[in-house]
């Protein structure tokens, strides 16, 4: 076995035992930890997010709402399509483990993609694209470097044990953002990009609780707990990147580097 090896986490056999003694916690032990190191204290920062504050103040403006709710929307769709994939590559135990699990992805590949259609039609009702297919190539809507960074990430947790993805993307990744949709909800100033936000209370909480029992009943050997802590920080550390990068992209006034074309036809007297 190579010195950093993990290979145990993918074999159940006799060189390996569930609840090794001193080093496995307890699923319900676990999950306390998780939420007191990981989740906890990124849910208090995010409630202080300087994105947030600025939707939250009278200076934000349209091309900075824009932006939000377009990078929103396609982060929210990609993860509904990574949902979808990793729906694909499920492999039930001998006994039907996680079949159960692959009935919560289901529901949350619906619910994802609906979210992205709370950020198209809030979009929409506020003038700034005049169809749903400008979406796919504006762009403000293609995700920045340090979004495409958080979800090749999440991606890539394809290749690891059903926990792993669940301490990743459930837990890290939605978990913490409860209390960021609630509170924007209620202090974004622009009421349809507020209501955008609230409407995904409930379901994003769903989605954290499905994470909550898939760690809680399934990483069951220390290795696994090891990843789940692994994969949790590592989001996390994605996260914070992707929104102080996008809090300074919301600095920069772009929107008249799209106005060329509309300058060209004037110039030309062409009707567009």
């Amino acid at each position: 076995m190579g010195k950093f090896s993990t290979y145990k986490r993918f074999l159940l056999n006799d060189d390996i035992s569930r609840y090794e003694p001193g080093k496995t916690l307890p699923g319900q032990k676990f999950l306390e930890e998780i939420e007191h190191d990981f989740i906890e204290p990124t849910a208090k920062f995010l409630l202080d997010e300087p994105a947030l504050q600025l939707m939250a103040s009278e200076r934000c403006t349209d091309e900075q709402y824009f932006k939000v709710l377009g990078q929103f929307w396609n982060f929210e769709r990609s993860v509904g399509a990574l949902h979808a994939n990793w729906l694909l590559g499920y492999k039930l135990g001998p006994n039907g483990e996680y079949q159960e699990v692959e009935y919560m992805e289901v529901r949350q590949i619906w619910e994802e993609f609906k979210h992205a259609r709370l950020y198209e039609d809030a979009v929409l009702r506020l003038g700034y694209l005049d169809s749903r297919w400008e979406f796919h190539a504006h762009p403000f809507c293609q995700l920045i470097p340090e979004g495409m960074a958080l979800l090749n990430f999440l991606q890539g947790m394809s290749r690891y044990p059903i926990p792993v993805r669940a301490a990743a993307n459930h837990l890290a990744s939605e978990a913490p953002f409860i209390g960021w949709f609630e509170k924007a909800g209620r202090v974004v100033r622009n009421p349809l990009v507020a209501g955008s936000f609230g409407a995904q209370v409930l379901e994003e909480t769903g989605h954290a609780n499905i994470g909550r029992y898939v760690v809680m009943k399934y990483a069951d050997t220390s290795e696994l707990q090891a990843m789940c802590r692994w994969a949790c920080q590592m989001t996390l550390d994605y996260t914070k990147r992707f929104g102080i990068a996008l809090y300074d992209w919301l600095q920069k006034e772009e929107a008249s580097q799209l106005a060329v074309v509309e300058q060209w036809h004037k110039r030309s007297g062409k009707s567009r």
